[in-house]
């Protein structure tokens, strides 16, 4: 109480400098009640200049509407005619055209260039229709032919843009759509309009082209019915003029980003006047239609309302005073007298000048507050403390001298039944709960808790259970049940672990594994419960994580335990195994290695040790089936000693068969695409040469026949013969592993990895590259 009082005494003093008295502020609230007429006499005055633009807003709205439909309808005309156009049967066909044209080819352009005049003359919204083939670098147009210098030194994007950005926009993927673009006219860049739309090839690999059509700027605008004092322009998303009525007054001022909504209005200043802008959006481009008007139009019938105002106001503070003085003073006193009466009773002294509210509410909170952290630390013990209590029960540590049904009663354990029965859950991966970045301890607490709650709510239903956590990824689910017949007990325990796990699985994407006991009579039987889960819980290495493994699995038809003497894997069939590696038989070895694992591990239970054994033997047959398969001069051959290394780090049998199916499948392909090959002293020492020389840019198939005394033609067929693929390609091949192997650097350029390989071309060096990869050395080098 003590304590108490000094904190209240801290608290008041806190108050009494850093708070007024509630006197204060109802004079104040009292006051804003006085402002609300005045505030209505300008709500009303708001409303009323409200109104007026509103219905200002409208008509320019209207008038921007009507231009917005005029303009877009042309703009839909023109992506309608683009289709038609990319439809054009010779359009299309002359995009296989490369660039050498032929005589057909410059007829083509003739018919192309006349069609395209059509179409120019059946839209008088256009002022011209180009056709830039991305393969032949052709661009066509209605009374033009040109490439795509030409087409740069006509029309760019911007006046100062790079022929290479010019054309980087033209070879995008996709391009479609409206911007603002420059066009030389008379020695002078002037700004226009343009749509570009890409047509793509119906041929595989086969560039295709893009269609550009420029608008007439001046008729964008032709029949806006611009106000007599207004002015009406067109702004584009990077705060270019695409065109306007008259002097556009507003061009300083307004800007793009000042008009973030589809359509709205808004004050600007210009040339030292004040304008108000009304502006919409283009469904079709973006771009922002802007009428601006001059602000005095607004105010013309503002002033008599202003009078009026002024007036109401004036009455308002000298009506209004008096009546606020009396009621302030009269309704003060009762909260006077309560606040000195609740200081008497709990001795502390309230100062005048302190803020009577926060003097209650800080006591009152200070109180409740005490109280419930008292409470929260209790239940928080309480909760660590049951906890420890249950991991003690269950593994058999608890004091003798305590009676168990006290113990129940402290920790408000309640087991009404005989039976008991245990399940361990064990986390395999956090799902949602892993998350980089995070507090991994906190999520995986959260995860617990969750897994808790769910698993008690779920045996719950029939039963009394208490979950406990173990360890970061191991909780204990204690179930009190009462007794019945094996069968039936076990459908009962599997169907809660069932449930639990396919709750948090689907609400939290986690993998458990449920390890469920046998049921034990007694409470002094929850121990021998646990050590049945944690054994059946062990067994998760032999038959896998994810499932449910239940501790009468690992019985035999006695009830003992069956104990794993050994392995069958005979050297018999260890040499059928490698006879099936070495012939190519990958189903057939399958199989094999199958029926060899179905004998040992999955007929009875078997211990993790001897099946972990079991595959290594199998991985080990393996390694002795690469050493007789080997072929000199192939240096492909499956690495046996990695496979070794993936096997030591799996962690259940079935990801061991994985590994070792993994390897199999390698080994018998390696067979099946070297049967034909066989080592021959000859080819071995021409692919030495190959290999010494490769970066020769001389090295070819003649100075090979010339090294060994042979002719090149004769050379040829005698590799093509023994080593199953072409001179030429192996000299290529070599030269590109090395070649990938600089390009996982950024060292030297794509030009000098070329000439270190053997390449003196480095077109010749792409073509060979992307032949090969199917990739260019550039997009290699990019992805690697």
């Amino acid at each position: 109480m003590a304590q108490t009082r000094n904190r209240w005494t801290i608290d008041l003093k806190q108050l009494r400098h850093n708070n007024r008295s509630v006197f204060l502020t109802w004079m104040l609230s009292y006051v804003s009640v006085l402002l609300v007429p005045i505030l209505i006499s300008g709500v009303i005055y708001g409303a009323t200049l409200n109104v007026v633009k509103a219905e200002i807003n409208r008509a320019n709205q209207s008038i921007l509407l009507q231009m917005e439909q005029a303009i877009d309808s042309q703009f839909k005309g023109i992506e309608s005619l683009s289709l038609e156009v990319s439809l054009n049967r010779r359009i299309a066909a002359f995009m296989k055209a490369d660039e050498r044209l032929s005589d057909s080819d410059h007829y083509e352009i003739y018919e192309i260039a006349n069609d395209l005049r059509v179409y120019e003359i059946a839209n008088d919204f256009l002022e011209g229709i180009y056709v830039y083939y991305i393969n032949s670098d052709a661009v066509i147009a209605s009374n033009d032919r040109m490439n795509s210098e030409g087409l740069y030194d006509h029309i760019r994007l911007e006046e100062h843009m790079p022929y290479q950005s010019f054309r980087e926009y033209l070879n995008q993927w996709y391009i479609k759509g409206y911007r603002s673009v420059v066009v030389s006219e008379a020695n002078e860049w002037k700004p226009t309009v343009m749509y570009a739309r890409n047509v793509t090839s119906t041929i595989m690999n086969q560039q295709g082209a893009v269609l550009l059509f420029m608008i007439d700027r001046s008729k964008l605008l032709e029949q806006a019915p611009a106000p007599e004092e207004g002015t009406i322009l067109v702004l584009d998303e990077d705060n270019r003029f695409i065109a306007s009525t008259g002097e556009p007054l507003a061009e300083l001022a307004v800007q793009y980003g000042d008009m973030p909504e589809e359509s709205g209005q808004l004050e600007i200043e210009s040339a030292g006047r004040r304008l108000v802008a009304s502006y919409t959006t283009s469904s079709i481009t973006g771009w922002k239609y802007v009428m601006t008007l001059p602000a005095n139009v607004y105010h013309q019938k503002m002033n008599v309302v202003e009078q009026l105002i002024i007036v109401s106001i004036l009455l308002c503070l000298i009506v209004g005073g008096a009546v606020t003085y009396w009621l302030l003073k009269r309704n003060y006193l009762p909260i006077h007298a309560l606040i000195q009466s609740l200081s008497f009773k709990a001795g502390v002294t309230f100062d005048r000048g302190s803020n009577e509210y926060t003097f209650l509410e800080k006591a009152l909170s200070s109180t409740f507050h005490e109280k419930e952290e008292l409470h929260n630390k209790l239940n928080q013990h309480n909760n660590t403390l049951r906890s420890h209590f249950l991991q003690r029960l269950l593994k058999g540590q608890l004091d003798s001298h305590i009676p168990l049904h006290e113990s129940f009663s402290a920790y408000d354990l309640r087991f009404s039944q005989d039976g008991f029965s245990v399940i361990l859950l064990r986390i395999e991966h956090f799902g949602k709960f892993h998350r980089e970045n995070e507090d991994q301890v906190h999520n995986k607490r959260l995860l617990q808790f969750l897994i808790a709650n769910v698993v008690e709510e779920v045996a719950r239903k029939s039963s009394h259970a208490y979950a406990v956590e173990l360890d970061r990824e191991l909780l204990a689910c204690i179930i009190n049940h009462s007794l019945a017949s094996p069968a039936e007990q076990r459908e009962k325990l599997r169907h809660i672990a069932d449930e639990t796990m396919s709750f948090i699985a689907d609400h939290a994407h986690v993998q458990l594994t449920a390890a469920v006991s046998a049921q034990q009579e007694g409470e002094y039987g929850i121990f021998q419960a646990f050590q049945e889960a944690v054994e059946a819980m062990e067994y998760r290495i032999v038959v896998g994580s994810g499932g449910i493994i239940h501790y009468g699995d690992l019985k035999g038809g006695d009830g003992q335990a069956t104990a794993a003497g050994g392995y069958f894997y005979p050297l018999k069939a260890e040499q059928q195994l490698i006879v099936m590696v070495r012939e190519g038989q990958l189903d057939k070895a399958k199989a094999f290695v199958m029926e060899i694992i179905q004998k040992n591990v999955t007929t009875e239970p078997f211990s993790f040790h001897a099946a972990k054994c079991l595959l290594f033997d199998l991985m080990a047959t393996l390694q002795k089936a690469i050493s007789e398969i080997r072929i000199v001069g192939k240096p492909d051959v499956p690495d046996g000693v990695r496979a070794i290394e993936r096997l030591m780090q799996c962690q259940t049998v079935g990801e061991m068969r994985g590994q070792l199916f993994e390897l199999l499948e390698l080994l018998c392909a390696y067979v099946n695409n070297n049967r034909d090959y066989s080592s021959n002293p000859l080819i071995d020492k021409v692919m030495k040469y190959v290999n010494d020389y490769y970066r020769d840019e001389n090295l070819n198939i003649s100075t090979i026949g010339e090294a060994f005394s042979m002719a090149p033609s004769y050379i040829s067929k005698l590799f093509k013969e023994l080593a199953g693929e072409s001179l030429l390609d192996y000299i290529n091949k070599t030269r590109l592993a090395q070649a990938k192997l600089l390009l996982t650097g950024e060292k030297y350029t794509v030009s000098e990895i070329s000439v270190m390989v053997g390449y003196n071309d480095v077109n010749t060096f792409h073509r060979i590259f992307k032949k090969f990869e199917g990739i260019t050395p550039g997009r290699y080098r990019e992805v690697k």
